[in-house]
C-alpha cells in the first residue's frame, strides 16, 4: 500500500490536551480507532498517528489507533510546552513527514505553521476551528502574535497556504470563504464528534460522590463549561443568571473551566458582586470528564450565551448528559444545538434570566428540551467525525 496520510497528535503532548484543541484531536483519534480497515473503513491507504517529535531524534509514530485512543501515553505529564512544541513542528514536520514518506498530513491545531513549507513534499490539510483572532484582532492578537497587522498575515498564510482546510462547522466555513478568501472547492466541512459511549443521562452510581466533594448536594444550578474570555460574555450570563437568581432564592450558577483562569476569575467575582450574587456564583476551575458529566446531569441547564463560537462542544456535551442548553445564534451555536436549546440573544439579560426561570418552573418545557438534545446530540459521533475526514483525505490522494 503506497499512499499514506499522517495526522498528527503531537498538541496532546503539550498542555494542549486540555483545551478545545485537544479534545477536538482525542475525539478523532478515537474515532479512527473505531473505524477498522475494508468495505467503509481506512483500507485503500495507511493512516498513522504522529505521537510526538522533538528535535533532535526521530519522530514517534504508529498506526495502532487503538493505542492513540486508549491515551496510556498521556498519562504522563506532557513532556514539551507549547513553544517548544512550536518550535519542533514549524522546524521539524517536513523531515518527520520526509521519513515515513506521506502523501498528506493532517494538522487537527492551527497552529505553528511549518517554516519549511517550499520543501514539505506532502499535501496539507488544516482544520480551521475558527477565525475569531481575525475578526477581534484587537481583543485576541497580541505581541506574542505579531499584533493585528502581522498576525492577521500570519493566519492568512495559515489557510490560504495549505492545500485544503477543514472547517468544523458551517459558520467557521463562510469565514474562511467570505473574509479570506479561500476558494469554496478547498472546504470541506466536518462538525466536530465526541464519544457519545461515555455521556449520557443516567448516573453510573458514582455522581452523589461527585455532588458531595464540590458541596453542590443541595444546590439546584445552571452550569457553565469553558473560558471566560470576552466573546464569553461573562456579563451577559452572570446578568442573566442575576435575573433569575431573584426569582429563584436557591439557585446557584457553577462555572468550570480550564486548568487555568488566573485574571479571569477575578473579573467573574467583579460582575457578581455587582449584580449581587457573589455568594451565588462558584468557580470550580478544571474538573475531569467523570466529574463533569456528574455536573451536566445535576443542572437545571447549561448555560453558554457567548458573543462567537467556531463549534460549541460543551452544547453537544450537555445535549448527550440529558441536561437542556440555553445558548446564542452567534457563530455555530445555532447550526449545532438545531431546535434542541433555547436561543436567546446575548445581550439581554433579562431575556437570559426569563429562560432560565422558565426551565427551573416549566417542568414539560424542560423535558421536551431534554428529549430532543439527546437525539440531537447523536450528530456528532467522532465514528461520524473520522468517517468524513477519511473522505477528505481520498479526496486529497
Amino acid at each position: 500500500m503506497g499512499r499514506t496520510v499522517v495526522v498528527d497528535f503531537s498538541p496532546l503532548d503539550t498542555p494542549t490536551r486540555h483545551s478545545g484543541i485537544g479534545r477536538y484531536l482525542k475525539n478523532l483519534g478515537l474515532g479512527f480507532s473505531r473505524l477498522g480497515r475494508g468495505v467503509g473503513g481506512i483500507g485503500d491507504f495507511r493512516l498513522l498517528a504522529l505521537l510526538s517529535f522533538r528535535l533532535p531524534g526521530k519522530p514517534v509514530i504508529t498506526e495502532d489507533f487503538g493505542e492513540v485512543a486508549s491515551w496510556g501515553w498521556l498519562d504522563r505529564p506532557s513532556q514539551s510546552d507549547r513553544h517548544a512544541w512550536a518550535y519542533s513542528r514549524r522546524v521539524g514536520l517536513c523531515g518527520a513527514m520526509a521519513y515515513v514518506g506521506a502523501d498528506v498530513v493532517h494538522l487537527g491545531d492551527p497552529n505553528a505553521t511549518p517554516l519549511s513549507l517550499p520543501f514539505l513534499r506532502c499535501r496539507r490539510v488544516v482544520t480551521c476551528h475558527d477565525l475569531i483572532p481575525y475578526r477581534f484582532p484587537g481583543r485576541y492578537l497580541g505581541p506574542k502574535d505579531g499584533y493585528e497587522f502581522f498576525g492577521k498575515r500570519i493566519i492568512e498564510r495559515r489557510y490560504l497556504g495549505a492545500d485544503h482546510v477543514v472547517a468544523v462547522s458551517d459558520s467557521t466555513r463562510l469565514d474562511l470563504t467570505g473574509i479570506l478568501g479561500v476558494a469554496d472547492s478547498r472546504v470541506s466541512v466536518v462538525h466536530n464528534g465526541m464519544d457519545l459511549s461515555s455521556w449520557g443521562s443516567v448516573d453510573p452510581g458514582d455522581d452523589a460522590a461527585t455532588y458531595e466533594t464540590y458541596r453542590l448536594e443541595r444546590m439546584r444550578y445552571v452550569l457553565y463549561v469553558g473560558d471566560l474570555d470576552w466573546r464569553k460574555n461573562a456579563e451577559g450570563m452572570i446578568g442573566g443568571f442575576a435575573r433569575a437568581a431573584r426569582e429563584d432564592r436557591d439557585l446557584g450558577l457553577v462555572i468550570v473551566g480550564p486548568p487555568v483562569l488566573g485574571k479571569q476569575v477575578d473579573s467573574v467575582n467583579r460582575i457578581a458582586s455587582a449584580e449581587g450574587v457573589s455568594g451565588r456564583v462558584r468557580v470550580l476551575g478544571f474538573v475531569g470528564d467523570r466529574e463533569l458529566r456528574a455536573l451536566y446531569r445535576g443542572a437545571l441547564a447549561h448555560l453558554i450565551v457567548s458573543r462567537f463560537e467556531g463549534f460549541g462542544y460543551t452544547v453537544v456535551e450537555a445535549m448527550a448528559s440529558g441536561c437542556p442548553v440555553i445558548t446564542t445564534s452567534c457563530g455555530s451555536l445555532a447550526e449545532v444545538a438545531g431546535d434542541a436549546a433555547v436561543m436567546v440573544d446575548p445581550d439581554d439579560v433579562g431575556g437570559i434570566g426569563r429562560a432560565i426561570r422558565r426551565l427551573s418552573v416549566d417542568q414539560e418545557y424542560r423535558a421536551g428540551l431534554v428529549e430532543r438534545g439527546r437525539g440531537r446530540a447523536l450528530e456528532f459521533s467522532c465514528e461520524k467525525q473520522a468517517m468524513a475526514m477519511v473522505d477528505v483525505f481520498r479526496g486529497m490522494l
